[in-house]
Protein backbone atom coordinates (compact mmCIF):
# COMPACT_ATOMS: atom_id res chain seq x y z
CA UNK A 1 0.00 0.00 0.00
CA UNK A 2 1.22 3.39 -0.98
CA UNK A 3 1.93 6.04 1.34
CA UNK A 4 -1.07 8.42 -0.43
CA UNK A 5 -3.83 5.41 0.09
CA UNK A 6 -2.27 4.65 3.90
CA UNK A 7 -3.35 8.73 4.56
CA UNK A 8 -6.64 8.37 2.57
CA UNK A 9 -7.81 5.58 5.22
CA UNK A 10 -7.03 8.01 8.16
CA UNK A 11 -8.39 10.47 6.85
CA UNK A 12 -11.67 8.43 5.76
CA UNK A 13 -11.48 7.76 9.82
CA UNK A 14 -11.77 11.48 10.38
CA UNK A 15 -14.47 11.40 7.75
CA UNK A 16 -16.59 9.25 9.57
CA UNK A 17 -16.86 11.04 12.61
CA UNK A 18 -20.37 12.68 13.15
CA UNK A 19 -20.88 16.06 11.56
CA UNK A 20 -17.47 16.23 9.47
CA UNK A 21 -18.12 16.84 6.10
CA UNK A 22 -14.28 17.40 4.67
CA UNK A 23 -10.76 16.38 6.15
CA UNK A 24 -7.67 17.41 4.10
CA UNK A 25 -3.57 17.01 4.86
CA UNK A 26 -2.01 20.01 3.59
CA UNK A 27 1.59 21.04 3.01
CA UNK A 28 2.70 24.58 5.24
CA UNK A 29 3.30 25.98 1.49
CA UNK A 30 -0.55 25.35 0.59
CA UNK A 31 -0.13 21.93 -1.31
CA UNK A 32 -2.31 19.46 -1.03
CA UNK A 33 -1.50 16.44 -0.08
CA UNK A 34 -4.48 13.88 0.35
CA UNK A 35 -8.03 14.79 1.14
CA UNK A 36 -11.57 13.09 2.13
CA UNK A 37 -15.43 13.99 1.85
CA UNK A 38 -17.34 16.14 -0.83
CA UNK A 39 -15.07 18.33 -2.90
CA UNK A 40 -15.80 19.38 -6.24
CA UNK A 41 -12.90 19.66 -7.97
CA UNK A 42 -9.07 19.94 -8.02
CA UNK A 43 -9.48 23.68 -7.70
CA UNK A 44 -11.46 24.08 -5.48
CA UNK A 45 -9.20 21.94 -3.07
CA UNK A 46 -6.20 23.75 -4.16
CA UNK A 47 -8.10 27.26 -3.39
CA UNK A 48 -8.85 26.28 0.21
CA UNK A 49 -5.88 24.60 1.07
CA UNK A 50 -3.76 28.20 -0.06
CA UNK A 51 -6.21 29.43 1.81
CA UNK A 52 -5.88 27.55 4.70
CA UNK A 53 -2.31 27.57 4.55
CA UNK A 54 -2.10 31.50 5.05
CA UNK A 55 -4.26 30.98 8.01
CA UNK A 56 -2.13 28.85 9.16
CA UNK A 57 1.35 30.43 8.78
CA UNK A 58 -0.24 33.52 10.30
CA UNK A 59 -1.06 31.62 13.45
CA UNK A 60 1.95 30.09 13.64
CA UNK A 61 4.08 33.65 12.96
CA UNK A 62 1.67 34.88 16.15
CA UNK A 63 2.39 31.78 18.04
CA UNK A 64 5.30 29.99 16.93
CA UNK A 65 6.01 27.79 19.85
CA UNK A 66 2.24 27.17 21.58
CA UNK A 67 -0.14 26.86 18.88
CA UNK A 68 -2.60 23.67 19.38
CA UNK A 69 -5.16 24.69 16.87
CA UNK A 70 -7.02 27.29 14.54
CA UNK A 71 -11.24 27.34 14.87
CA UNK A 72 -12.70 29.12 12.43
CA UNK A 73 -16.38 29.25 12.97
CA UNK A 74 -19.81 30.91 10.84
CA UNK A 75 -23.49 29.96 10.47
CA UNK A 76 -22.95 27.32 7.84
CA UNK A 77 -20.01 25.36 9.38
CA UNK A 78 -17.04 25.34 11.28
CA UNK A 79 -13.33 25.02 10.01
CA UNK A 80 -10.22 23.49 11.95
CA UNK A 81 -6.78 24.32 11.10
CA UNK A 82 -4.41 22.04 13.27
CA UNK A 83 -0.46 21.42 12.83
CA UNK A 84 0.74 17.58 12.95
CA UNK A 85 2.91 17.43 15.63
CA UNK A 86 5.90 15.18 16.02
CA UNK A 87 5.36 11.83 17.78
CA UNK A 88 7.86 11.35 20.51
CA UNK A 89 9.58 7.92 19.91
CA UNK A 90 13.59 7.57 19.84
CA UNK A 91 13.21 5.57 16.18
CA UNK A 92 11.36 8.06 14.25
CA UNK A 93 13.11 11.08 16.10
CA UNK A 94 16.50 9.35 14.57
CA UNK A 95 14.75 9.44 10.77
CA UNK A 96 14.18 13.53 11.94
CA UNK A 97 17.64 14.01 12.84
CA UNK A 98 18.90 12.52 9.89
CA UNK A 99 15.96 14.53 7.97
CA UNK A 100 17.44 17.61 9.07
CA UNK A 101 13.76 18.44 10.80
CA UNK A 102 13.94 17.41 13.99
CA UNK A 103 11.87 19.94 16.73
CA UNK A 104 10.09 21.02 13.52
CA UNK A 105 6.19 20.79 14.13
CA UNK A 106 4.70 23.06 11.40
CA UNK A 107 5.65 21.04 7.98
CA UNK A 108 2.14 20.09 7.72
CA UNK A 109 -1.15 20.74 8.81
CA UNK A 110 -4.61 19.05 8.54
CA UNK A 111 -8.19 21.38 7.77
CA UNK A 112 -11.39 20.03 9.09
CA UNK A 113 -14.97 20.85 8.10
CA UNK A 114 -17.72 20.45 10.24
CA UNK A 115 -21.17 20.96 10.67
CA UNK A 116 -21.72 24.19 12.80
CA UNK A 117 -23.20 22.84 15.82
CA UNK A 118 -20.22 19.99 15.95
CA UNK A 119 -17.76 20.76 19.33
CA UNK A 120 -14.39 20.51 16.91
CA UNK A 121 -12.37 20.63 19.94
CA UNK A 122 -13.88 17.55 20.65
CA UNK A 123 -13.57 16.04 17.66
CA UNK A 124 -9.72 17.28 17.20
CA UNK A 125 -9.28 15.31 20.54
CA UNK A 126 -10.76 12.14 18.92
CA UNK A 127 -8.74 12.23 15.79
CA UNK A 128 -5.15 12.47 17.72
CA UNK A 129 -4.16 9.42 17.12
CA UNK A 130 -5.11 9.09 13.15
CA UNK A 131 -2.84 12.23 13.08
CA UNK A 132 -0.21 10.85 15.27
CA UNK A 133 -0.26 7.70 12.61
CA UNK A 134 -0.44 10.42 9.53
CA UNK A 135 2.65 11.59 11.30
CA UNK A 136 4.16 8.22 11.49
CA UNK A 137 3.58 7.53 8.00
CA UNK A 138 4.65 10.45 6.30
CA UNK A 139 8.41 10.52 8.39
CA UNK A 140 9.44 7.22 7.54
CA UNK A 141 8.26 7.72 3.69
CA UNK A 142 11.13 9.88 3.11
CA UNK A 143 8.87 11.55 0.94
CA UNK A 144 9.30 15.75 0.44
CA UNK A 145 5.75 16.13 -1.31
CA UNK A 146 7.52 18.87 -3.35
CA UNK A 147 5.43 20.36 -5.61
CA UNK A 148 6.46 20.29 -9.52
CA UNK A 149 7.27 23.58 -11.16
CA UNK A 150 4.91 24.84 -13.14
CA UNK A 151 4.61 27.42 -15.71
CA UNK A 152 0.96 29.27 -16.02
CA UNK A 153 -0.14 31.83 -19.48
CA UNK A 154 -1.75 34.87 -18.78
CA UNK A 155 -5.15 32.81 -19.00
CA UNK A 156 -4.54 30.38 -16.27
CA UNK A 157 -3.20 32.86 -14.12
CA UNK A 158 -6.36 35.03 -14.53
CA UNK A 159 -8.43 31.86 -13.44
CA UNK A 160 -6.49 30.75 -10.49
CA UNK A 161 -6.92 34.74 -9.37
CA UNK A 162 -10.78 34.88 -10.08
CA UNK A 163 -10.91 31.63 -7.87
CA UNK A 164 -9.78 33.74 -4.88
CA UNK A 165 -11.95 36.58 -5.49
CA UNK A 166 -14.89 36.25 -3.21
CA UNK A 167 -15.77 39.80 -3.49
CA UNK A 168 -19.81 40.20 -3.85
CA UNK A 169 -19.69 43.51 -5.32
CA UNK A 170 -17.59 44.07 -8.71
CA UNK A 171 -17.74 47.73 -8.73
CA UNK A 172 -14.77 49.77 -8.32
CA UNK A 173 -14.70 52.56 -5.45
CA UNK A 174 -11.54 54.93 -5.31
CA UNK A 175 -12.90 56.33 -2.18
CA UNK A 176 -11.98 56.36 0.95
CA UNK A 177 -13.98 56.43 4.08
CA UNK A 178 -13.65 58.61 6.56
CA UNK A 179 -15.07 55.88 9.22
CA UNK A 180 -11.54 53.80 8.49
CA UNK A 181 -9.50 57.10 9.18
CA UNK A 182 -10.73 58.33 12.91
CA UNK A 183 -12.84 57.86 15.72
CA UNK A 184 -14.34 60.82 17.40
CA UNK A 185 -13.00 61.11 20.78
CA UNK A 186 -16.19 60.24 22.42
CA UNK A 187 -16.38 56.95 20.77
CA UNK A 188 -12.85 56.36 21.85
CA UNK A 189 -13.59 56.44 25.66
CA UNK A 190 -16.83 54.53 25.15
CA UNK A 191 -14.73 51.88 24.12
CA UNK A 192 -12.21 52.36 26.39
CA UNK A 193 -14.68 51.97 29.02
CA UNK A 194 -16.24 48.63 27.94
CA UNK A 195 -11.88 47.62 27.39
CA UNK A 196 -11.75 48.33 31.45
CA UNK A 197 -15.12 46.26 32.23
CA UNK A 198 -14.01 43.58 30.09
CA UNK A 199 -10.51 43.50 31.90
CA UNK A 200 -11.96 43.60 35.60
CA UNK A 201 -14.56 40.65 34.25
CA UNK A 202 -11.32 38.57 33.24
CA UNK A 203 -8.15 37.98 35.31
CA UNK A 204 -6.29 36.57 33.59
CA UNK A 205 -6.65 38.87 30.80
CA UNK A 206 -3.34 39.47 28.34
CA UNK A 207 -4.85 42.31 25.88
CA UNK A 208 -7.64 43.54 24.67
CA UNK A 209 -7.92 45.54 21.74
CA UNK A 210 -10.89 46.95 19.22
CA UNK A 211 -9.22 47.15 15.21
CA UNK A 212 -10.75 48.95 12.52
CA UNK A 213 -10.38 48.58 8.63
CA UNK A 214 -6.90 47.51 8.10
CA UNK A 215 -6.05 46.56 11.40
CA UNK A 216 -5.36 49.57 12.88
CA UNK A 217 -6.48 49.85 16.37
CA UNK A 218 -8.99 52.05 17.52
CA UNK A 219 -8.79 51.16 20.99
CA UNK A 220 -6.35 48.88 22.92
CA UNK A 221 -6.09 47.78 26.65
CA UNK A 222 -2.53 45.59 28.04
CA UNK A 223 -3.10 44.07 31.11
CA UNK A 224 -0.75 40.98 32.20
CA UNK A 225 1.30 41.38 29.34
CA UNK A 226 4.96 42.73 28.49
CA UNK A 227 3.87 43.98 24.85
CA UNK A 228 5.38 47.08 23.50
CA UNK A 229 3.23 48.85 21.72
CA UNK A 230 4.83 48.29 18.12
CA UNK A 231 4.54 44.61 18.88
CA UNK A 232 0.43 45.01 19.69
CA UNK A 233 0.34 46.84 16.33
CA UNK A 234 2.05 43.61 14.30
CA UNK A 235 -0.35 41.58 16.17
CA UNK A 236 -3.54 43.48 15.22
CA UNK A 237 -2.23 43.99 11.67
CA UNK A 238 -1.76 39.93 11.78
CA UNK A 239 -5.22 39.28 13.58
CA UNK A 240 -7.24 41.34 11.05
CA UNK A 241 -5.54 39.74 7.95
CA UNK A 242 -6.24 35.93 9.67
CA UNK A 243 -10.06 37.18 10.00
CA UNK A 244 -9.93 38.80 5.89
CA UNK A 245 -8.15 35.37 4.94
CA UNK A 246 -10.47 32.82 7.14
CA UNK A 247 -13.46 35.05 5.06
CA UNK A 248 -11.96 33.73 1.89
CA UNK A 249 -11.49 30.10 2.87
CA UNK A 250 -14.99 30.46 4.51
CA UNK A 251 -16.86 31.76 1.23
CA UNK A 252 -14.68 29.47 -1.16
CA UNK A 253 -16.02 25.86 0.86
CA UNK A 254 -19.61 27.20 2.19
CA UNK A 255 -20.05 30.45 1.14
CA UNK A 256 -21.05 32.02 4.40
CA UNK A 257 -18.97 34.83 6.22
CA UNK A 258 -16.49 34.12 9.11
CA UNK A 259 -17.69 35.40 12.58
CA UNK A 260 -15.34 33.88 15.36
CA UNK A 261 -11.99 32.84 15.41
CA UNK A 262 -10.44 31.04 18.13
CA UNK A 263 -6.51 30.37 18.13
CA UNK A 264 -6.51 27.46 21.25
CA UNK A 265 -2.60 27.39 22.62
CA UNK A 266 -1.09 25.47 25.18
CA UNK A 267 -0.84 28.15 27.77
CA UNK A 268 -3.74 31.02 26.25
CA UNK A 269 -6.81 31.47 24.12
CA UNK A 270 -6.52 34.09 21.17
CA UNK A 271 -10.20 35.23 20.37
CA UNK A 272 -10.89 37.19 16.89
CA UNK A 273 -14.62 38.54 16.78
CA UNK A 274 -15.73 40.32 13.83
CA UNK A 275 -17.77 43.60 14.30
CA UNK A 276 -18.87 44.69 10.93
CA UNK A 277 -16.25 47.02 9.75
CA UNK A 278 -14.06 45.96 12.70
CA UNK A 279 -12.52 42.90 14.74
CA UNK A 280 -12.10 42.30 18.62
CA UNK A 281 -9.19 40.84 19.27
CA UNK A 282 -8.02 38.94 22.83
CA UNK A 283 -6.07 37.06 24.25
CA UNK A 284 -6.68 35.36 27.60
CA UNK A 285 -4.32 33.09 29.77
CA UNK A 286 -5.84 29.62 30.82
CA UNK A 287 -4.70 29.32 34.51
CA UNK A 288 -8.10 30.61 35.71
CA UNK A 289 -10.54 30.35 33.19
CA UNK A 290 -12.45 27.25 31.45
CA UNK A 291 -12.94 28.08 27.39
CA UNK A 292 -16.50 27.53 27.85
CA UNK A 293 -17.10 30.41 30.39
CA UNK A 294 -15.15 32.71 28.34
CA UNK A 295 -17.77 31.93 25.25
CA UNK A 296 -20.73 32.65 27.76
CA UNK A 297 -18.79 35.99 28.64
CA UNK A 298 -17.51 37.21 25.67
CA UNK A 299 -20.62 37.85 23.63
CA UNK A 300 -22.37 40.96 25.95
CA UNK A 301 -19.40 42.87 25.62
CA UNK A 302 -18.99 42.27 22.14
CA UNK A 303 -22.46 43.96 21.67
CA UNK A 304 -21.63 46.46 23.53
CA UNK A 305 -18.43 46.83 21.25
CA UNK A 306 -20.49 46.32 18.38
CA UNK A 307 -23.24 49.13 19.57
CA UNK A 308 -20.63 51.47 20.06
CA UNK A 309 -18.78 50.57 16.14
CA UNK A 310 -22.88 51.26 14.81
CA UNK A 311 -22.55 54.20 16.37
CA UNK A 312 -19.20 55.41 15.17
CA UNK A 313 -20.57 54.80 11.49
CA UNK A 314 -23.22 56.65 11.70
CA UNK A 315 -22.54 59.80 13.13
CA UNK A 316 -18.85 60.13 10.83
CA UNK A 317 -19.28 62.47 8.77
CA UNK A 318 -20.53 61.46 5.13
CA UNK A 319 -17.86 63.16 3.38
CA UNK A 320 -15.65 61.19 1.49
CA UNK A 321 -11.89 61.27 0.09
CA UNK A 322 -12.06 61.10 -3.78
CA UNK A 323 -9.13 59.55 -4.36
CA UNK A 324 -9.14 60.33 -7.94
CA UNK A 325 -10.32 63.54 -8.06
CA UNK A 326 -7.89 64.63 -5.64
CA UNK A 327 -5.01 63.57 -7.93
CA UNK A 328 -6.48 65.18 -10.74
CA UNK A 329 -6.68 68.44 -9.22
CA UNK A 330 -2.55 68.54 -8.40
CA UNK A 331 -0.32 70.26 -10.47
CA UNK A 332 3.48 69.43 -11.02
CA UNK A 333 5.03 72.44 -11.89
Amino acid sequence: MNLQDKIKIHLDQIKQLRGVENAVLTQRDGNPIQSAGVWFSKDEIFNVCSAASAIFNVGIHLHPNDLKYILIEGKKAKILIAPLNNPIHFSLNKILEQQGILDENHEFFIAISAEPNVNLGGIFLQTNECLKKIKTSLITSGDSFKPPLIQFDGQKIQNILRGFDVKENYDLDLRVSSFSLSFSEQISLELKKILNEFSFTIPDLKYAFVSIEGGFIASELLKNSNLHKDKLDRISAMSYSVFQTANRCSWLLKKMHTENILIDCHNSYQFINGLGKAIFCTEIGKAKQKLGLLRLILPQFLNKINNVIKKASEIQEHYTFDIKKLLGDLVIK
